[in-house]
């Protein structure tokens, strides 16, 4: 969904106050990627144009059962906060994902995930779909109840990322398991050199904080390497 801005505009947009309180992705009706991304997860709320969005398959994955792939390129990178790096990834992107996160994938999705796999960022690549990024995000949001345990809190608003159209996904779900609670996804999907990108992060809702921070983050560096 867009929760930041399209580029450093867009990571603006979730530093300020968003709704966080999404679940994270997962692999079908519990803490694992979702379907397209995984289930879409989403974790807070945008305000300007630009933030990940997840649809209908798309969705920010629990991470369940991805296996673990070649290790992206570490590369330099201008203004690289303090506390993460940035890397140029295997699948055609490059991005900047906090220290010590580990990157797995599955047959359609990359995930960066934190050490105990609390905090997920996820990425997918896909071929368009009938409606657009906007549609993709409204058939994710409708299918919220089935995928998601407990799916509240969801909304999906059309924006922007990079002066692209785009729509952002946020929502709430249960989560993986009770001793973790609920979790926040905030999810961004646009349409790039005649492909799908869908970007979401994942986190406890109590840690809406650092997903925002995050999210921003990852939106902010988010670059398609274009042929």
């Amino acid at each position: 969904m867009a929760l930041a801005g399209a580029g450093a505009a867009g990571v603006l947009y979730l530093r300020g106050d968003g709704t966080g309180g999404g679940a994270g992705p997962t692999t079908t009706v519990s803490p694992s990627p979702p379907p397209s991304l995984s289930p879409r997860p989403s974790q807070g709320a945008p305000t300007a144009p630009n933030t990940p969005g997840a649809a209908a398959g798309t969705g920010a994955g629990t991470g369940t059962g991805v296996g673990t792939a070649p290790a992206p390129t570490t590369t330099p990178h201008a203004r690289v906060p303090t506390g993460y790096r940035s890397v140029s990834d295997p699948r055609g992107f490059s991005l900047t994902v906090p220290r010590g996160y580990v990157r797995s994938t599955d047959d359609r999705r990359v995930y960066y995930m934190s050490p105990g796999k609390e905090l997920r960022i996820g990425i997918r690549v896909q071929a368009p779909e009938a409606g657009g990024p906007l549609g993709i995000m409204r058939r994710a949001h409708a299918t919220g109840p089935e995928t998601f345990a407990g799916y509240r809190a969801g909304k999906v608003t059309p924006t922007t990322h990079n002066g692209l159209p785009a729509a952002l996904w946020e929502f709430t779900w249960n989560g993986f398991s009770g001793s973790e609670g609920a979790r926040r996804t905030f999810d961004i999907c646009w349409d790039e050199g005649g492909r799908t990108y869908d970007v979401w992060v994942s986190a406890p809702a109590a840690r809406l904080d650092e997903l925002k921070r995050h999210f921003d983050t990852v939106l902010d560096s988010f670059r398609v390497s274009h042929p």
